[in-house]
């Protein structure tokens, strides 16, 4: 069991919300992280990230480990373009 330090913004009575609570997370649990913007109720806009768990849970982070914010930071390989200039289907 791999557990990382997360900074959730918890829900309040409206949905601009800047109570935060730190939380830890099992890595082995975590379906996707996704960039967002979140507003806060002193409206100022935070970059933060979206954690959907395996149990259906997600949450909204304003701080997340270092190591999960390297990955966003790698480069993915380039997108290979077909050269053919007529793509034929073959129905049998």
């Amino acid at each position: 069991m791999a557990l990382l330090k997360f900074s959730i913004v918890n829900d309040g009575d409206s949905i601009q919300s800047s109570e935060e609570t730190n939380m830890l997370i099992n890595s082995d649990h975590i379906v996707s992280v996704k960039p967002i913007k979140i507003s806060r109720k002193d409206h100022h806009v935070i970059d933060g990230f979206w954690l959907r768990l395996s149990n259906g849970k997600k949450y909204k982070a304003s701080r997340i480990p270092e190591a999960v914010k390297e990955i966003f930071s790698e480069s993915l390989p380039s997108i290979n373009m077909n050269d053919e200039a007529t793509h034929t289907l073959n129905i049998q």
